[in-house]
């Protein structure tokens, strides 16, 4: 008689199934935690990457100004731009016909800035700039307002502008001005009208007396011609009148008394 024994498998123990999966979890918790220690670092390191960069403009990008700005100021971010020998901060205001209004270029830690030449009249602005970074890095960019002035302002400013040139003129200016103001003939370089007049006048004057004068000589002539004229005694009236004139003289100095009777 044959006997078989079988034999049973032992059954797992629960504790030893837990740690297996425990040791499973390991890795992936590992690799979890790497990766939020490098997002962790990446995001703590950005703002140290970043360059700097235009904060804020006055005034600003595509601004319509109804009055006219006295300087344009940039703010930057970082902790200031860089000045020294070979660098350049520059800012440049252009109009629509490329002429520049901007003066001096002033750097104040971050911010820069530049006082306009004048007021500015109607129309639109170019802002260029140049900067150098607190990192050494530089950037060029540009952008554009506009001024657009009331009716009633523009009209003042032109008032004003007028002004300011005739008081910035030379004093020889302002003296021929003054005596242009009081003759008018000085400023244009002519007579007075008055005088033109005058002349006028007296030209036809000396006219009209030299054509009275020639009528009253032609007029003369004409009654010269046309009076009668006395025939000459050529038969020596003027021995008669000798005679006459001897008789006289014999008559005055004769005083003796005449004998009529000797006849």
């Amino acid at each position: 008689m044959t006997t078989s024994t079988i034999l049973e498998a032992p059954e797992a123990h629960p504790r030893s199934d837990r740690t297996r999966r425990r040791a499973g979890r390991a890795p992936r918790l590992l690799a979890t935690a790497a990766g939020a220690a490098l997002g962790l670092a990446a995001v703590t390191a950005a703002p140290a990457w970043a360059h700097d960069e235009l904060l804020s403009a006055t005034p600003e990008a595509d601004e319509v100004l109804t009055e006219s700005p006295e300087e344009i100021v940039l703010e930057f971010t970082g902790d200031g731009l860089t000045e020294g020998e070979n660098i350049t901060n520059q800012i440049r205001v252009t109009d629509g016909d490329g002429e520049s209004w901007e003066t001096e270029t002033v750097v104040d830690g971050p911010s820069m800035s530049t006082e306009l030449d004048g007021e500015l009249p109607d129309g639109e602005y170019e802002v260029l700039y140049r900067v150098v970074y607190s990192d050494g890095h530089d950037e060029e960019d540009s952008f554009s307002f506009e001024v657009d002035l009331p009716e009633d302002a523009a009209e003042t400013d032109g008032a004003e502008t007028d002004a300011a040139d005739a008081d910035s003129g030379e004093t020889g200016s302002v003296d021929a001005d003054a005596a242009s103001q009081e003759d008018p003939a000085t400023a244009e370089g002519q007579f007075p009208a008055w005088a033109a007049v005058l002349f006028a006048l007296g030209g036809v004057l000396v006219v009209i007396l030299a054509v009275v004068l020639m009528r009253r000589k032609m007029t003369q002539v004409e009654d010269w011609k046309k009076a009668p004229r006395q025939p000459r005694d050529t038969s020596g009236s003027a021995g008669a009148a000798g005679e006459q004139s001897g008789d006289d003289r014999s008559d005055e100095g004769d005083d003796r008394p005449r004998d009529d009777t000797r006849e």
